[in-house]
């Protein structure tokens, strides 16, 4: 989850606000080095708050975010945390998103979703209509 007051990079922005090159970050255990905690840790490309970069950069004590403490309408999650907020299974949240029937927001290339319209969705879920006709399979 990103907090709604945080902004997100992921391992190519986190390098050049560190004046390093990518492969540098890579070969030299990127994240780690630094102290660094991504915002999504575990996933395929994690994503790390600004502020600890930057603050890493100029030597100063890394900021810290309360955990699991408070929501906010306007935080963001990945497609794995909404699903488990939705109370549904991944694939079936694609196929939301597909549908339009939820708006992803992109940050850095990784679909979120914002908590509001989670809760929207969750609430109001719609009425059950037909789905979209495709061709036959030949």
């Amino acid at each position: 989850m990103i907090p709604h007051d945080r902004q997100a990079v992921d391992g190519q922005a986190a390098a050049q606000l560190l004046g390093i090159s990518y492969k540098t970050w890579r070969n030299t255990g990127g994240a780690e080095r630094f102290g660094l905690r991504p915002f999504n840790p575990g996933a395929r490309k994690p994503l790390f708050d600004r502020a600890q970069v930057e603050a890493a950069r100029d030597g100063r004590e890394l900021p810290t975010w309360p955990v699991d403490t408070r929501q906010h309408p306007d935080d963001l999650l990945d497609g794995p945390e909404a699903a488990e907020y939705l109370g549904i299974d991944y694939g079936t949240l694609r196929r939301y998103q597909h549908e339009q029937r939820l708006n992803a927001i992109g940050v850095c290339g990784v679909p979120h979703f914002r908590r509001s319209d989670l809760d929207e969705r969750r609430d109001h879920p719609g009425k059950p209509g037909p789905r979209p006709s495709t061709p036959a399979a030949r």
